[in-house]
C-alpha cells in the first residue's frame, strides 16, 4: 500500500467523528494529514496519535514516544549525527496537558503543519472542504515530494 492510502485510511478512519467533534477541528487534522512527511519524527507519532485519536491510549502512546525519542537521539550521538530536537518531544508531551486530550492532538497536528511549512501551507478552502467530506479518500490525500502539494488540495478528490 503506498503512504497516499494509509493516509487516505486513516482520514476516512475518523472523519465522522472529527467532523462530529468540532468541524474546525477536523480541516485541522485533513491540513496535517495532505502536508505530512512520514520521514519526520513528530510527524510520525502524530500520525499514531491520529490513528487512536478517539481511544484511551494516547498517554500510552506519547510515553512510548518519549522512550522512542530517547533510543533515537542515543543512537544518533554515537554516530555523530543532529539529534531530534528536545522540542519535537515536548510538543507530544503538552497533548497530555489538554482536556479533551483530541483538542491537544489535533493543535500538535496543525502546529506541525505551521512549523515546516508556514505560509506554504493552507487550509482547504469551502468548496474543497464540501468536497472532501463526501470524498471516499480513495488514496489521494497526500503529498507529492516534487511539488510539497503547495496550494493544491484538488488533486485529493475523484
Amino acid at each position: 500500500m503506498s503512504s497516499g492510502n494509509a493516509i487516505s485510511r486513516l482520514a476516512l478512519k475518523h472523519r465522522e467523528w472529527l467532523i462530529a467533534q468540532n468541524e474546525a477541528a477536523a480541516k485541522k487534522i485533513f491540513w496535517f494529514l495532505a502536508y505530512v512527511n512520514k520521514s519526520d519524527w513528530r510527524a510520525k507519532w502524530l500520525l499514531k496519535l491520529i490513528n487512536e485519536i478517539d481511544s484511551n491510549e494516547i498517554h500510552n502512546i506519547i510515553n512510548k514516544a518519549r522512550i522512542d525519542f530517547v533510543k533515537k537521539n542515543q543512537k544518533l550521538d554515537k554516530e555523530n549525527k543532529a539529534l531530534i530536537p528536545e522540542k519535537e518531544m515536548q510538543a507530544l508531551e503538552k497533548i497530555k496537558s489538554v482536556a479533551p486530550v483530541y483538542i491537544g492532538i489535533i493543535d500538535a497536528a496543525s502546529n506541525w503543519v505551521i512549523d515546516y511549512y508556514g505560509d506554504a501551507a493552507r487550509l482547504p478552502n469551502e468548496n474543497e472542504w464540501k468536497r472532501l467530506k463526501k470524498s471516499n479518500l480513495n488514496g489521494k490525500i497526500t503529498m507529492s515530494f516534487a511539488l510539497q502539494w503547495r496550494y493544491n488540495f484538488k488533486n485529493i478528490f475523484d
